[in-house]
């Protein structure tokens, strides 16, 4: 689903995303919280979200005319809310250092409105000008073949100093916020939020408690864990018994092809369901169902440590994950 840039930059949250847009088995959040240092892979998976939610054609490399806008980013499902966008409901239409209260107020009345699109959207702060300009080229290089700036209200100009960045308690005060409490909790169809931040504590405990944490790797181009598991979440958890033996078998070749042994394999996944359950430790269905995978996991490394045989242990291991989808 996700193009294979971000995937192998964020395998754990492009995989957790990509889990909840199954079709026929949908089930995303109404609102999702990314976090880390890394807002431009933040900003890439929000836009792949709308995407894959707004694409006709459904094909890997699908060309038809929603793919098109959102990679230009000048989709009408796609809303990017700044102190630099979306300010054409401030009272002068001109950028602020917050999001304002008008701009929240504006939003609302605007989702109020039915659409044929399933909107997305993405709050962030973002900076531009010309005092900018040295620090976008850089930023923007893994991206600019895959994604743009969002366009402005009623302009077709090229933003070339814009960059997107974390929110925090500084850009995004109550007022607005608490302004937008209820359509967050219960949004109207198609409506899915996006809060970029670099940890959850910096955003307000109101938004947080209404929104799923999905935390990103951080410097993942640099992180051998992260390349070893990417074939892993790829397919996670196994939906068949005949599915998950065969996968187990795969997971066998990772360890030996990256000199990893199984349980360090296994302690990598351990780490990162922790993560996920630390970070969303208010959504009680999640953290059990994340709890079960991880006395699964637990189990099988007290298994190999009793000198179980290996394959066996994933064998089982996997099966049961298949088993309690």
């Amino acid at each position: 689903m996700f193009k294979p840039e971000i995937k192998t930059k964020q395998p754990f949250a492009s995989q957790f995303l990509e889990s909840a847009l199954v079709p026929g088995k949908e089930k995303l959040a109404n609102s999702y919280m990314l976090t880390g240092s890394n807002t431009m892979d933040m900003y890439f998976l929000a836009l792949e979200t709308a995407r894959i939610l707004n694409c006709s054609g459904k094909t890997k490399d699908c060309a038809c005319t929603s793919c098109g806008w959102i990679a230009q980013n000048r989709h009408p499902a796609v809303i990017t809310v700044s102190p630099v966008d979306y300010v054409h409901h401030n009272k002068d239409g001109k950028p602020r250092t917050v999001i304002t209260i008008d701009q929240a107020r504006g939003l609302k009345q605007s989702l109020s409105v039915s659409s044929q699109y399933h909107r997305v959207v993405i709050f962030t702060d973002a900076k531009e000008g010309k005092e900018y300009q040295s620090h976008a080229g850089p930023a923007w290089q893994d991206y600019k073949d895959h994604i743009s700036p969002p366009v402005l209200q009623n302009s077709d100009s090229d933003r070339e100093s814009w960059i997107p960045g974390p929110l925090s308690y500084k850009t995004f005060h109550s007022e607005p916020a608490n302004a937008l409490l209820k359509i967050i909790e219960e949004p109207p169809p198609g409506v899915t939020f996006f809060f970029l931040a670099k940890d959850r504590e910096d955003m307000l405990d109101t938004i947080v408690s209404r929104s799923q944490t999905i935390p990103l790797a951080y410097n993942p181009e640099k992180n051998l864990e992260t390349g070893i598991l990417n074939e892993f979440f790829s397919k996670f958890p196994p939906k068949t018994r005949e599915e998950a033996v065969l996968y187990s078998e795969r997971l066998m070749e990772i360890a030996k092809e990256n000199s990893t042994s199984p349980e360090d394999l296994l302690n990598l996944i351990e780490k990162y369901l922790v993560l996920l359950i630390r970070h969303n430790s208010e959504n009680s269905g999640f953290c059990r169902h994340a709890i079960n995978r991880l006395k699964r996991l637990q189990q099988a490394k007290t298994e190999l440590n009793s000198y179980v045989n290996p394959q066996a242990v994933m064998d089982s291991l996997l099966i049961g994950l298949a088993a309690s989808k």
